[in-house]
């Protein structure tokens, strides 16, 4: 990861967090009962969380902490890990069979006494999935989804591509760990470019690729020899990967920017060249 890309991430982290703080100062004040069934769904999470693993994995959990601060905060690079015990159901069997990392997610957090704050996500949850649903609903959530969602299906119709119409969305994450799941691309590898989009859709509940400009071109060939696979094949593999988001990096900036000026926040810095036609990641 260039120093670009890492920089950029850094500051979506920042100011999103602050962003989301203030929506969710907002609620409790207008919406009381809404915050509490937040809080309470948080709670439950968080408790099960301290239950279900031993002290030396927990023991920098903040005892303190504003539910306000804990619903949704950008996190750079949480990393995941899926055990064995996940394949298996056994209970017993705690060995690593992958851990896969994503850019950015928005989602709950632990708050930590010591060291960086985790996306709750890097924690088994339980099964109920109560509070990522319940986000997933707040007015707010929905604009933003929306808002990212209109300007990828534009790209699609720009590249005669069929894109995703959410009222049909056929697949949708039901246990995601992060609620938005945003991988950064710059490969020009086909390969790397199907795998930012299998981490998306199989970690959150909103998957976003987002791309520089001039790597924007190789991701289209790469939708449309899904798109060939699919009709050719019968592999729906077009479809599955049309349920994320795909935008440019100027794009991606944009709709946060828009977000960030409603609430006073500074912008997002903008890292274009000279000529504003590509991006240094």
């Amino acid at each position: 990861m260039s120093n670009e890309t890492k920089k950029f991430q850094e500051e979506v982290e920042e100011k999103m967090t602050k962003f989301f703080n203030i929506k969710f100062n907002q609620i409790k004040n207008d919406d009381v009962e809404l915050f509490k069934e937040l809080e309470e769904y948080y709670k439950d999470e968080y408790s099960f969380i301290k239950g279900k693993y031993k002290k030396k994995r927990t023991r920098y959990f903040s005892k303190e902490y504003k539910i306000k601060n804990v619903l949704l905060q950008a996190i750079s690079e949480p990393k995941t890990r899926y055990t064995s015990d996940d394949f298996n159901n056994n209970g017993i069997d705690k060995k690593s069979i992958y851990s896969p990392r994503i850019d950015i997610s928005f989602s709950p957090v632990i708050k930590k006494s010591k060291g960086k704050n985790e996306s709750i996500g890097v924690y088994k949850l339980t099964e109920r999935t109560c509070l990522f649903n319940l986000l997933y609903q707040l007015e707010f959530v929905k604009k933003i989804k929306e808002k990212i969602r209109n300007k990828s299906n534009e790209n699609f119709r720009n590249k005669e591509l069929d894109f995703c119409e959410a009222s049909i969305q056929k697949y949708e994450n039901i246990r995601p760990l992060h609620l938005f799941g945003i991988e950064i691309e710059n490969q020009k590898n086909s390969k790397h470019l199907m795998g930012d989009f299998l981490n998306s859709l199989s970690l959150s509940k909103i998957p976003i690729v987002v791309v520089p400009e001039d790597k924007f071109d190789n991701l289209i060939k790469m939708l449309k020899f899904c798109s060939i696979i699919s009709d050719v094949k019968k592999i729906p593999i077009y479809e599955l990967l049309t349920t994320v988001s795909v935008l440019k990096v100027s794009q991606f900036r944009s709709i946060l920017n828009e977000l960030l000026e409603n609430e006073g926040i500074p912008y997002l810095t903008d890292n274009f060249d000279k000529n504003g036609t590509s991006y240094n990641m």
